[in-house]
Order: structure tokens, then sequence, then C-alpha cells
């Protein structure tokens, strides 16, 4: 099963291990995703992010360019084995070359510190999608996390109130002229329904799962799955256990694949079957995980199916949609 996985975080893990002076390679290492796994497990593409948290010390706008640029130094390290995927022709020719596609994508468009002209500038880098938040307010919009945020706000109401700011809308129509990905992962549920009235194009939820499975801020609520699907729009599933495992006892969570099927056929019986990729977050997430790293996703595909979604299901969630989705929207 060929694999396309929207969301993951090992750039600012590696930049991380580079600035405390342990760097790691990316051709094997203790993280989740390296190449050697990619390969062995038949990735055909990544979307790479650049993961800022504006609380962090360090300049949003600096951690987001220091992340590219480690982006492109692994493309000009391995050239035999890394393809740049900017556009529906690049994935034509992934489709023909052997190599693993790497997209280049942002998590957090506070790093954009409100300019239209960081925005384009990012997609000069090769940016194609890009979260309108992270998990603080900015100048695009508002997150889904009450104020106190804590790592697993649960249960606690969405944000209905509070969504895209005049210039997140402003942000939404460029992207939508550069063919930049909208991506919501992370956005209140106000700004989402900002979204579906005023966006022209599709958008994507990159790392996000099924709130009627799990009531978790992170997770999108039936009628919204519902309107994306009509819309086009794209879910990855997310492999983070908080929103995976609806035990109240949110010290100790699972992410089993039992539970990824249980969101997978609900997603896809809500949106339709046109809706669900995946959405790793490896790199992002730990704890108890079933599926641990790149390693592991022949496993999940094993176990997709024997929870009963049909082969063709899964190859769709696997590679299909995505492929599809973004040689329609680039």
């Amino acid at each position: 099963m060929r694999v396309f996985d929207l969301h993951c975080d090992t750039l600012a893990e590696l930049n991380q291990a580079a600035r405390a002076g342990a760097p790691k390679s990316f051709a094997s290492n203790d993280r989740m995703v390296d190449l050697q796994r990619m390969r062995a497990a038949n990735y055909g593409l990544q979307c790479f992010a650049c993961f800022v948290d504006l609380a962090a010390p360090a300049d949003p706008l600096v951690t987001v360019l220091e992340e590219a640029d480690l982006f492109h130094r692994l493309l000009e390290q391995y050239p035999q084995d890394l393809y740049w995927v900017r556009s529906a022709a690049d994935l034509d020719a992934l489709d023909a070359n052997g190599r693993i596609g790497a997209m280049l994508t942002v998590e957090e468009g506070g790093v954009c510190k409100g300019s239209l002209s960081v925005l384009r500038d990012l997609y000069r880098l090769g940016v194609r999608m890009m979260t309108l938040t992270w998990n603080h307010q900015n100048e695009l919009a508002s997150p889904n996390v009450s104020p106190d945020y804590k790592e697993d706000p649960w249960p606690c109401a969405p944000d209905t109130t509070h969504g895209l700011t005049p210039l997140g809308r402003d942000f939404v129509a460029e992207m939508e002229r550069l063919h930049m990905i909208v991506d919501v992962a992370h956005l209140s549920d106000a700004g989402i329904y900002d979204l579906l009235r005023v966006a022209r194009r599709p958008f994507a939820a990159s790392h996000s799962n099924a709130r009627a499975c799990c009531d978790h801020l992170r997770n999108l609520p039936d009628d919204m799955l519902v309107q994306m699907g009509e819309r086009g729009c794209l879910v990855g599933l997310n492999f983070c256990a908080a929103f995976l495992d609806p035990s109240p006892d949110r010290h100790h969570l699972k992410s089993r694949v039992e539970d990824m099927a249980r969101h997978a056929r609900h997603i896809m019986d809500v949106g339709g079957e046109d809706i669900l990729a995946l959405g790793s977050d490896f790199d992002g997430i730990g704890g108890d995980l079933e599926i641990a790293g790149a390693q592991d996703m022949p496993r999940l595909a094993e176990g997709l199916c024997a929870a009963g979604l049909t082969p063709r299901q899964v190859d769709k969630i696997f590679w299909h949609n995505a492929r599809r989705f973004f040689a329609e929207n680039l």
C-alpha cells in the first residue's frame, strides 16, 4: 500500500536537535520518520510541516525559515530519494521517477506576522499548505482550545464565537489565489464555519478526526464533515491517542488501530469515501501508540482491512484521495 501522509513534525524535531548541538540524520534516526523506514514502508509522499509555537522564545518567522531551510537541505542531500512536490505536474512526475515526494507545509499562520508579503514568500519557498492557527490566537483566527489551554482539554465546549478575523479572510483569499491549501487543523469551530461560508476552493484538515467518535475539540463534528465532503475537502486521520480514544480517563489514553478504523468508517460514512486520507502527526505525538512510526504503516493497512474496511477503501485512505485532492488543487 503506497503512503501519502499529510502531516508530520519531523522538521521541527531535527531542527531542535541541531539547535541543541546533537544533530540527527534523516537517513536513520530515533524519531518517528526517517528515510530508511519510509522506503521500507512504501511511502509515496510526505508533507513536512514547519511547526512553530508562537509562545516559544525564538522568533517564529526565524524558526519557520530554519525549518524550511532544513527541508531544502534534505532535498539537496538525498536527491536520489526525495522529490520536491509543488504542483500537479510534480505529482505526475513522482509517479514515474520512483522517489518519495516531499511537500513543504506550515503549522501556524501566525508566522506570517499578518503580512501577505511573508505569505507569498513562504509560497516561493515551496509551502503548499498552511494551518491558519496552531494553539494560540493570532492575527488570522482563533484556535479551538480553551484560554487556559492544557495538552488535553477534556471536556470543553468548542469555540463557536471567535472565528476568522478580517485579515484572516484576506489570507484565505490570497492562499486560494496562490493555490496554497488552507488547513483548518487546530482552527476553532467558528473559524471553520466562517471558512465554509467564504472559501471558493476545497480546503483540508490535515490531522483531525471525528468528534462523534471522540469528543475532543480538535476533532470535526458531523455537520462539518458533511459540508466538507460536499465541497471536495480532505481530512487526514490523526494517530494521536487524545483524538482517538474516548476514555474518560485522560491520563491513560491509547492509540489503537481499532479506534483508527472506527474513526475512518465514521468519517467516510458521513463525509463520503473521497474525504479521508492519513495525517499521522508523527514526531508531534507520543504516548501509547500501536502505530509508532513510519515503519508501522503496513501494519495499519492490514489492521484497517482486518477491521472491515475494504482494500479499495484503505487504498483511497492511504494514497488515492490525497493524490487526487492535491492534483486538483495545487
